[in-house]
């Protein structure tokens, strides 16, 4: 692996940074960044200032008529065809730096899949509480928007296809862990009477399975 490359995605909250201007639906400023990732602005200028080095992200003046120097906004850049740079090899590399690392790997994906997920939740819902119909829903939609094609099933959900299963099936563990705490994630940011109880990896050829329970049903 290019030890430039490495050393983007080897921060977790780089990677933040990166994922939350790739999520936006426009250019963000620094302060905007700061507030959605939860870091100083003086740490966000850091990450983009290596970012931008590698040629991940791009800035541009903000264009306005009144006085005062201009903000920088920034954005990820996109490949020619439109399409977001180079996310197989952001997934690779950081499923190998989990893999090296002597911690329980499969609470460490948890952890950071449950980061995501309320950041991700956040961007989309109120933020107000909601019921077990609601959250479900919500979190369909997520996984939806992630490209897992969900269905709900007496289970729970059904994933129909993961985009990351070549990754999956070589170190579920961390591929998966971070798929049900971005489920476990939501929920808890929803504040909903549902959790994710497992994820059950190729339970068959075409699917795998999200395990629900809502409060009051049986363990």
């Amino acid at each position: 692996m290019d030890p430039g490359v490495h050393r983007v995605f080897a921060d977790p909250s780089r990677v933040a940074v990166l994922e939350t201007l790739c999520c936006a639906s426009a250019p963000l400023t620094v302060q905007d960044i700061a507030a959605r990732v939860g870091l100083h602005p003086n740490t966000v200028r850091g990450h983009l200032a290596l970012l931008a080095e590698r040629g991940y992200v791009a800035s541009t003046a903000e264009r306005r008529e009144r006085p005062g120097r201009p903000s920088l906004l920034y954005s990820a850049t996109r490949a020619d065809d439109g399409d977001l740079r180079n996310y197989r090899l952001l997934a690779e590399t950081l499923v190998s730096y989990l893999a090296e690392l002597d911690t329980d790997h499969a609470a460490a994906a948890i952890a950071a899949g449950r980061s995501h997920g309320r950041r991700a939740i956040r961007e989309v819902e109120s933020g107000e509480r909601v019921d077990a119909a609601t959250a479900i829903r919500a979190v369909t939609a997520l996984l939806d928007r992630a490209g897992f094609r969900p269905r709900r099933s007496r289970d729970g959900l059904d994933l129909h296809r993961c985009p990351f299963r070549e990754l999956a099936e070589s170190a579920p563990e961390i591929v998966c862990g971070v798929h049900l705490g971005m489920m476990r994630g939501a929920l808890a940011e929803l504040g909903a009477p549902v959790e994710a109880v497992r994820l059950r990896p190729f339970a068959e050829p075409d699917r795998c399975v999200a395990e629900l329970r809502t409060a009051g049903e049986g363990k």
